[in-house]
């Protein structure tokens, strides 16, 4: 809760600075404010995910929030990337040299732009996925004398995501051993990914603090920095209510929107400068009320996602779809959480860990049509592979276990799994937020890639399809890699599978559909990047 103790300062500077009020906490806004308020939303999904003990999908979300918050440092110390530095290395310097000053907003006084340099074309080291060596480079001093080591956090954060480093006990735990008592390494774990979101938010406080200047506000650059960023912020969580993944039967309840609605009155009221409880607020109740806005806000566009849904559908619409979907995902993920202990602390067994915790923050977060649930399945495609070449072919997976270079692209291509390649980067743009991602063409391919992809409404199916495939790959891997450990599992795992996919030819029709659609895809053009600033703007303008 500590960190988010800034909060109060950044929301409402974004008040008076005019970002969209209810606007989607997922949505990365078309204005540099509501992009801002993005990075701000964010830093609360991912707390709610580390609440929830999904530290997989917390770190997902704190990783592509890291890429992004790390270009706009080096863009305003003008910091460029080195040919042949790693992302690390260039992470260290870029954070080093853009608050070597903090909380001064010198270094952002020029205007900050999506892109890091004009030569785009020079930021391919994003996608070096190989193993990073250890180093935690220069540091970041929070607070009075707190040291933060980007460099340490960015390589963390990339083991982390691709199952390995010295925090698989904690995703193993996550998905299989809640019941065994935390962890020993649970609490520098979650302290690493706290400096995560507290440098995040560093970087989101410091280009407000430069926006209000530039709009004639320096009382409000300097309110931003009114708190100290290390204080005690109390050890109430918030309301498991407010945990909840937005079902119709749990966070999307009555009972839940109505106590969010208070919690957003009560928000708006002390946004006004009022005491809607007679009394300021505790700090720890102001970061929990904070809390509950955005979750109000997920629950707000969730539902009326719903309706929509329900207005297009007319008498076809049934809610026992999406039911029945949940059921499917959650059994998916315990049952690769449970092969998880079967096959023990292994390569394969964290494979299994990461299959699990990975496919059930996708699944919470498509519920709340958050683009990170694909960055997600992009954790859980990878791991899948690995599961299934670790089954299939274990010596192989020992090269790739010890090889430095070993990349996603790799484990797929072992795993037999070549025709994904075009569903692997199209996921694989989701899972970044740098000035090269492309989302609009990993959409297309996510559209096309469905049966009926050339339909009028399969754009708005597309990840749906996705993490239905996804979850497919995932139990038919859990289920094989069991029969090298119990026929008796194995069978019983296979019974379940059948349940979901009674037609004949059962899972492997469904999945030799999907891969051969993707390999129809896989010259698929990616289209424009995502993100762009200022200078681009202006250049349009220009041309108009």
């Amino acid at each position: 809760m500590s960190a988010l103790l800034s909060f109060g300062m950044i929301d409402n500077a974004l008040r008076k600075l005019g970002a969209t009020r209810g606007r989607h906490p997922a949505d990365y806004g078309a204005t540099w404010i509501d992009h801002l308020a993005w990075g701000a939303d964010s830093a609360f999904i991912a707390a709610r995910l580390l609440f929830s003990g999904q530290y997989v999908g917390a770190a997902a979300v704190l990783r592509s929030q890291f890429e992004r918050w790390t270009e706009n440092a080096a863009y305003n110390a003008k910091i460029t990337h080195v040919p042949g530095e790693s992302t690390a290395s260039f992470t260290a310097r870029a954070w080093e040299k853009c608050h070597d000053s903090f909380p001064s907003a010198d270094r952002n006084k020029t205007h900050p732009s999506f892109h890091l340099s004009p030569d785009i074309d020079s930021l391919d080291f994003w996608e070096d996925e190989r193993t990073i060596g250890e180093s935690k480079g220069p540091s970041v001093t929070i607070g009075k004398d707190y040291q933060v080591y980007p460099e340490e956090s960015m390589t963390l954060l990339s083991e982390f995501l691709h199952g390995r480093g010295p925090f698989a006990d904690v995703f193993r735990w996550e998905a299989s051993e809640l019941l065994s008592g935390e962890p020993a390494r649970l609490t520098e774990c979650t302290q690493w990914l706290t400096d995560v979101l507290t440098l995040n938010l560093r970087q989101i406080r410091l280009c407000l603090a430069t926006l209000a200047e530039e709009r004639g506000d320096p009382n409000l650059a300097r309110f931003l920095f009114a708190l100290p960023e290390r204080t005690y912020g109390g050890w109430e969580p918030p309301a498991p209510q407010s945990l909840f993944p937005l079902m119709p039967q749990t966070g999307l309840s009555d009972e839940i929107l109505n106590g969010y609605r208070q919690a957003t009155h009560d928000y708006d009221q002390v946004m006004l400068g009022r005491r809607p409880a007679g009394r300021l607020f505790r700090d720890d109740e102001m970061v929990r009320l904070l809390f509950y806005e955005r979750r109000a806000r997920a629950a707000k566009w969730a539902k009326s996602a719903l309706n929509e849904e329900k207005a297009l559908r007319g008498d076809e619409f049934n809610l026992d779809g999406l039911t029945n979907r949940d059921v499917e995902r959650v059994m998916c993920a315990e049952m690769a959480g449970l092969a998880s202990v079967w096959l023990g602390d292994t390569p394969h067994g964290n494979a299994a860990a990461m299959c699990s915790s990975a496919l059930r923050s996708a699944h919470w977060l498509w519920l709340e049509d958050d683009d990170r649930s694909m960055a997600l399945l992009r954790v859980a495609l990878e791991q899948c592979a690995r599961l299934k070449v670790w089954t299939n072919k274990p010596e192989k997976a020992q090269q790739l276990e010890e090889s430095s270079s070993s990349t996603p692209k790799d484990w797929l291509n072992a795993a037999g799994w070549k025709r994904l390649s075009s569903l692997n980067r199209a996921l694989g743009e989701f899972a970044h937020a740098h000035a090269r991602i492309r989302l609009g063409g990993a959409r297309e391919i996510l559209t096309k890639i469905q049966p009926d992809g050339d339909s009028v409404n399969a754009i708005r199916t597309a990840r749906g399809h996705a993490l239905d495939g996804i979850t497919s790959f995932i139990m038919a891997e859990s289920s094989s890699a069991l029969s090298k450990v119990s026929v008796t599992m194995q069978e019983e795992f296979q019974r379940i599978t059948n349940e979901f996919f009674p037609d004949p030819g059962g899972i492997q029709s469904e999945l030799e559909g999907l891969l051969d659609r993707a390999m129809l895809l896989k010259n698929a053009p990616m289209g424009d990047y995502t993100f762009h600033g200022p200078a681009r703007d202006a250049a349009a303008q220009d041309s108009n």
